[in-house]
This record gives structure tokens, sequence and C-alpha cells, in this order.
């Protein structure tokens, strides 16, 4: 395995000038840990230490996985797609009209919402962010709050007149790393306040303030892997 990641903390701990027990202290780590990944040997070091090393020193910490070449980001896409599906069929039997891959360009702001959903009788617009796992969390969670300073524009280009409110709503794939990373930046996802099964009773009756949703979404190709992973158990020989 290659990374940058040993060299790259070094040199931010260099330019503020501290000792590898300052960056400990600052972290809640060691010094024999803080050098330990310095050295690279990362051998029984947990996400949640780099993770802090990194907030400690003002960075964000982006895990990568390759695989096959472009197969991979082939793989991410069906199964971003497939959690968006999901994510699109809760939203209509809770009586919302969704569209999916909404582009937009205003004045310098633009992009790709994954969905947009409106509901009819409150006059409620969802500028819906959806995640097979999180990457650039800072990153993405900006866009999506520049997507929904901009939901009356987007109402307007899909002709679904001037929304009463605009409510941001985070779909994350199922999953412990998800959930994980969720309590671990829990500063950052604050204003999703409303969450889980609060959040879906919410998109079925949507009234009273949120400034938010958060839920966890599983998609049908989760259900299909996770079959087979269990049948591969079952006829797996013991020992």
């Amino acid at each position: 395995m290659r990374s940058n990641l040993p060299g790259a903390l070094r040199a931010l701990r260099y330019r503020r000038g501290w000792r590898q027990a300052d960056l400990g202290r600052r972290s809640g780590l060691s010094r024999d840990v803080v050098s330990r990944i310095e050295r690279g040997v990362l051998h029984g070091i947990t996400l949640g230490s780099l993770s802090r090393l990194a907030d400690a020193l003002d960075a964000s910490l982006v895990v990568e996985v390759r695989w096959h070449g472009a197969e991979l980001d082939r793989l991410i896409d069906r199964t971003h797609a497939a959690l968006g599906n999901a994510a699109a069929e809760r939203l209509a039997r809770a009586g919302w009209i969704t569209r999916a891959e909404v582009s937009f360009n205003h004045y310098g702001d633009r992009g790709r919402c994954d969905l947009v959903a409106w509901h009819p009788r409150t006059r409620t617009l969802l500028m819906v962010e959806v995640k097979s796992r999180i990457g650039d969390l800072q990153d993405t969670l900006g866009r999506l709050d520049t997507k929904a300073r901009l939901g009356s524009v987007i109402a307007g280009q899909l002709g679904l007149g001037e929304p009463a409110r605009v409510v941001p709503a985070f779909v994350l794939g199922e999953g412990g790393a998800n959930r994980r990373a969720v309590l671990r930046h829990e500063a950052l996802f604050r204003p999703y306040g409303v969450r889980g099964r609060a959040a879906q009773a919410w998109l079925r009756a949507p009234v009273g303030a949120t400034t938010g949703l958060l839920w966890f979404e599983s998609s049908d190709s989760d259900k299909v892997h996770t079959t087979r992973d269990d049948a591969t158990r079952r006829h797996r020989p013991a020992g």
C-alpha cells in the first residue's frame, strides 16, 4: 500500500512548529503513536486515530480504495444509483414528486442535485444529497448548503412554483462505517437534527420547522450482496 499519509502529517506538524508530543497532546494520542504513524508503521492504528491527527492539524483525511482500475468507479456508480432509487421510492410513497440528477447553473454556482423532491400540499422543497460512502464531508455539506440556498431558483427551473420552505436532506448508505462517521463528525451534522425514523415520519407529514434531515437507506444491491455473502458463509467449510 502506497500512501503520502506519513509524510503529509509530518510536514503539517513541522509547519506548525510542533513536536510529536505537542501533536499527540492536541489529538489525544501518545507521542509513540504519532511517531509510528509518521514512520508509516500503521499496523494496529485505527482510522479514528488517523482522523484525530488530521483534525488536530486542521486537515481532512480521505481514504481511497482502488480496485481493477475503472471497474470500482462503475461499481460505486451502480451502488449510488440503487441508493438514489431507494430514496426516491421512499419519497414517492410519502407523497413527494421527485426529480433525479437535476443540473443547475446560477451566476457561477453550478452543480447537480441527486434528488429534488416537491411536496405539493405544503409546498416544501427537499434538496437531497445521496452518498453510498462519505468522502470529503466538508465539501459535500458545503455543496448541499449551496443547493438549498438556490432551492427557489431550482424549483422555478423545474416549474414547481415558489416553495414555502427549502429543506436539505442527507441520505447515506446503510452501514457501520457511515454511522460511525456521523458520530465522529457530529458537529458538522448537527444541522441535520431530524434523523432516522423521525426523518421518515417527517417525510410522511412534513410539518414543523427543521434545518435538515438525515436518514440511512438500504438499496436493492445491498440486499443482493448481503444474501450472497450469507449464502457463502453457510456453504463455507468449517475450520
